[in-house]
């Protein structure tokens, strides 16, 4: 019995202690835990928890786009080969664009940087060259329009994306068009170029102008227009190696219709054509547009005229070109693409016998060679919309060369891929 009360008592005199222990813990936890959340709120939120933010009117943006292609008779021998190569539809890019308001009443301050890259191997789409696809800034408003100076597309691209082909948006707006350019129907965004000679470009033939000074005015009631001209990298003159160009067009509520005039005076880059007092002259014209036949059925079409003198005593060239596509909405999963193309050149200079017929805006003077010939194309594909910023596609295009067209000796090709897009623009 004595043992058993002793026990008790212990027990008693233990749990006591503890007790008094576990409240003078508890009263120093509660101690630190007011002091911690006093630090807390002195030092404000969470580093992690606070949203990632950009400078006011800055907006990055990237675009991936991935084809996996194969290409018959792409070898010497003739034989297919599959790739990965440029995306069928165009560069990968990413890039930073923004618009800043000033304290003048409808004016802001607008700018654009672009980089391309290739997604095969990571380099850049022009060595040496990060901003290659756009390096502007500019100024617009609602009264009149938008001017922008610096590296951008040509005046002409703009416009004529709205029929080049059926992948692009079916207004003319102030946006930079894109054209589908990595296939064997590519060539048509040559006819809307410019001459661009520099150390900065590489050579002529672009589809982009440096030194690009634009305006483009869309009006509320349909009607759309704009000027352009580069000045260039010659240090005496600035006609010479430079490309001026108008625009018209025409926005309805079911249907659009736009065209171009572009005149460049390309003196080349070698000695000879450089001291000559006059360039040679080209020009390219088009006109064009589309219609949405039903909501979910557009059609477009449109016609490229092109010439080129190419010296004295030598022929001129002449090219005319015709392309009619149009694209479907199955449902928001599916859309279905389809379109063809075809180019006829008359006495296009050609350095070598066996070589490619050049692009136009090339500069072909005093050629040693001049061929005539065609060049037809047909395409079709297909994307699945997996949401709003990405989707899966397959696509086929097969190309005919005809009489003395020549891409480096081939007489007909089909290219067929699938590839994946991710676009954040």
């Amino acid at each position: 019995m004595k043992t058993s009360i002793l026990a008790s008592l212990s027990a008693i005199l233990v749990a006591g202690c503890l007790q008094a222990q576990s409240a003078d813990v508890q009263a120093e936890l509660a101690k630190q835990n007011a002091r911690i959340a006093e630090l807390e709120k002195q030092m404000g939120p969470k580093a992690e928890s606070a949203p990632l933010a950009f400078p006011e009117g800055l907006t990055p943006y990237v675009l991936i786009d991935l084809t996996l292609v194969g290409k018959s008779n792409a070898t010497a021998d003739g034989r297919t080969k599959v790739d990965i190569g440029e995306p069928f539809f165009s560069g990968n890019r990413w890039g930073l664009k923004g618009l800043l308001k000033t304290n003048v009443d409808g004016l802001d301050i607008i700018y654009k940087l672009e980089s391309e890259y290739f997604l095969y191997d990571g380099e850049q789409g022009k060595t040496n060259a990060l901003f290659n696809r756009d390096a502007w800034v500019g100024i617009s408003g609602k009264s009149f329009g938008k001017i922008t100076i610096g590296r951008q597309n040509t005046l002409a691209r703009d416009f004529a994306v709205i029929y080049c082909d059926p992948f692009n948006h079916a207004e003319v707006n102030y946006d930079e068009g894109g054209w589908t350019n990595n296939s064997n129907f590519k060539s048509l965004v040559y006819y809307a170029g410019a001459v661009s000679i520099g150390p900065v470009t590489g050579g002529p033939a672009q589809t982009r102008m440096d030194k690009g000074i634009v305006w483009k005015k869309m009006e509320e009631a349909g009607l759309c227009f704009g000027l352009a001209y580069n000045l260039n990298y010659e240090p005496n003159t600035s006609v010479r190696n430079s490309t001026a160009a108008v625009a018209l067009g025409w926005n309805a509520p079911t249907w659009h219709l736009a065209s171009f005039y572009t005149q460049a005076n390309n003196a080349g880059t070698t000695a000879a054509t450089l001291t000559a007092p006059k360039g040679f002259t080209q020009k390219s014209m088009s006109f064009g547009g589309n219609v949405n036949v039903t909501p979910a059925l557009k059609i477009n079409a449109g016609y490229f005229h092109y010439t080129a003198e190419q010296g004295p005593g030598h022929p001129d060239r002449s090219d005319n070109a015709y392309t009619l596509s149009g694209s479907y909405k199955v449902n928001p999963k599916w859309t279905l693409y389809a379109g063809l193309q075809s180019i006829k050149v008359e006495n296009a200079g050609m350095s070598t016998a066996t070589g490619s017929v050049p692009n136009a805006f090339a500069n072909g003077a005093n050629a040693a060679f001049y061929t005539t010939g065609s060049k037809d194309s047909i395409y079709g594909g297909v994307r699945r919309h997996l949401s709003r910023k990405i989707e899966a596609y397959a696509v086929y295009d097969y190309m005919k060369l005809k009489d003395a067209y020549l891409i480096n000796t081939r007489q007909s090709q089909a290219e067929y891929g699938i590839g994946l897009r991710i676009s954040a623009l």
